[in-house]
């Protein structure tokens, strides 16, 4: 029998279910004992409310003590007990500070549990990793006890949207015996945070600071096979690096070239409001047939639907207000829109049960319960909704010349990267 999830591992994936459409998982987290996870850190806090809803059992995270000051956070401190690190940067930090930050790191090893850290140190919006801090590699060499080093790339549909997807992509351990007999010298610090690094970059949709890189993440959205909202960022990441890879090695008239295609396709699917997926898509009876009794039974409930989702729009509608005016880099959009509805949707609620009970008594609150449990039964309803007017939609563009058009122009593009196909075919 499985053993039950830790308390925080619960916590974390009940809120990511409420923030995320789709939390995906590839790659073992491996056995129970003495674990370092290290991981890219493009998405602010939300990465660690993902990494700790992905695994089984959340590790302790590393996160800087500054965090300890700001009073939203403080039950999430609670629940999560993450290891405060002091920065050189957040003010005048002594050594004993770092040293006590080890000494908790190292306990936590002996009694076999699992700690995350991010060796970049900051959170940001970069297309190339950040160079590594090496407090990683000097945890592991002057640890008390074996440490299994495992590498975590984070994958995100769209970072600073609501009810989107993210990726945990696992990788395997990263071997470095051969270092520990060599304790804190600079050259096995220096080894290992290499070794790290190489082990990270292929899990994410890092790499260089290019040209090639960017439209390489472009074209690969362009050949995806769903919605942003849930598509299988696993594919969108090994898509993303084999284009990089091969663009890289095109020369300028042939990468302009295909910088162009990429342009127009992009411009004619806004205008036409179709989906990269629904190019092409047959719409054959057989698909209609299966969609169509979900279809009906979810418009039978539009009015419940709209009822409860024009309760919430005010919250909705202000957080995006509010954040849309702030000047936000965009690693830490996402959070900032987490950390203000984590505070305007209990005020919300708590106001509109207030009203209902003025207004209807006892029964007006029960009622408004029973309204907001059900929000999380409409929310993806909604979302399915919308998704059927998407397909709706795709269907009536089906026989349209430009739409076929840019089918064909898809397919081109996909025939331009012959290793890309027979990749694809093969997974």
């Amino acid at each position: 029998m499985a053993s039950p999830l830790p308390s925080r591992t619960r916590f974390a994936r009940a809120l990511a279910s409420i923030w995320f459409r789709s939390l995906q998982r590839r790659g073992d987290e491996g056995p129970p004992g003495a674990t370092l996870f290290v991981l890219n850190h493009p998405n602010g806090l939300l990465d660690a409310l993902v990494l700790s809803a992905a695994l089984d059992r959340a590790p302790r995270l590393l996160g800087k003590a500054t965090l300890w000051q700001v009073a939203v956070l403080k039950p999430f401190l609670f629940v999560f007990d993450p290891i405060p690190v002091h920065r050189r940067t957040d003010g005048d930090v002594g050594p004993e500070a770092t040293a006590k930050t080890f000494a908790a790191v190292h306990a936590a090893f002996a009694k076999g549990d699992a700690v995350a850290i991010f060796p970049e140190g900051i959170s940001h919006g970069r297309r190339e990793l950040a160079p590594l801090k090496t407090g990683a590699a000097r945890m592991l060499l002057s640890a008390p006890c074996p440490v299994r080093l495992v590498p975590i790339g984070l994958v995100y549909g769209e970072r600073e949207r609501f009810r989107h997807s993210a990726l945990v992509r696992i990788g395997e351990p990263i071997v470095y015996d051969d270092l520990r007999a060599e304790g804190l010298a600079a050259e096995a610090v220096d080894a290992l945070t290499g070794r790290m690094r190489d082990a990270i970059v292929p899990l994410t949709l890092h790499g260089p600071d290019d040209s090639a890189a960017a439209l390489a993440e472009r074209l690969a959205w362009l050949l995806a096979e769903g919605p942003r909202e849930r598509a299988q960022l696993e594919l969108l990441r090994a898509r993303t690096r084999i284009l990089a890879e091969r663009l890289r090695a095109l020369d300028e008239p042939a990468h302009a070239d295909i910088e162009t295609r990429v342009d127009r396709a992009t411009r004619a699917l806004t205008r036409a409001g179709v989906r990269p997926d629904q190019l092409g898509f047959s719409y054959s009876r057989s698909v209609v047939a299966r969609w169509l009794p979900g279809f009906l039974g979810r418009l039978a409930l539009v009015p419940l639907i709209v009822t409860i989702g024009l309760w919430f729009w005010p919250v909705y509608r202000l957080t995006g207000f509010v954040i849309g005016r702030l000047t936000l880099d965009v690693d830490v959009v996402g959070t900032y829109k987490f950390l203000l509805g984590f505070v305007l949707l209990p005020l919300w609620l708590v106001a509109t049960m207030a009203l209902a009970g003025v207004w209807w008594g006892i029964g007006g609150v029960i009622a408004a319960l029973v309204a907001a449990a059900l929000a999380f039964v409409v929310m993806p309803l909604l979302e399915r909704v919308l998704e059927d007017l998407q397909a709706i939609r795709g269907f009536m563009h089906k026989d349209d010349p430009h739409v076929q058009a840019l089918a064909t122009e898809r397919t081109a593009l996909l025939d331009a990267f012959p290793e890309l196909r027979a990749w694809l075919d093969a997974a």
